[in-house]
């Protein structure tokens, strides 16, 4: 509000102090500052690291694909399969259980 009405029109999360979009470089930067200024050992991980690391977890966690698929905005449950499903061991240790559950 503080920058006027055409703000909040854009798709960008992150901004620039004066309400401008920052891009891909820029959030880098962002998150370069925070864990710097938080004195931490944590590595850097991008926006997209952390969209595939919320897949993940997701995933991990039970959500079914079909939400997982929605919520990253893939046209297909298929691209998120086929990006997704086959990085998680947990997911297929879980889904091989429950084969074995049904067939006992």
């Amino acid at each position: 509000m503080k920058h006027g009405a055409d703000y909040h029109k854009s798709e960008f999360l992150v901004r620039s102090p004066n309400g401008k979009e920052i891009g891909e470089y820029g959030v880098n930067k962002t998150i370069d500052s925070i864990l710097k200024k938080a004195k931490t050992n944590l590595p850097h991980i991008s926006p997209h690291g952390l969209r595939h690391t919320h897949a993940i977890m997701l995933l991990e966690s039970g959500a079914d694909l079909k939400f997982v698929s929605e919520r990253l905005g893939h046209l297909t449950i298929n691209m998120t399969a086929d990006v997704y499903v086959h990085i998680t061991k947990k997911y297929e240790n879980e889904n091989l259980l429950k084969l074995e559950s049904y067939l006992t």
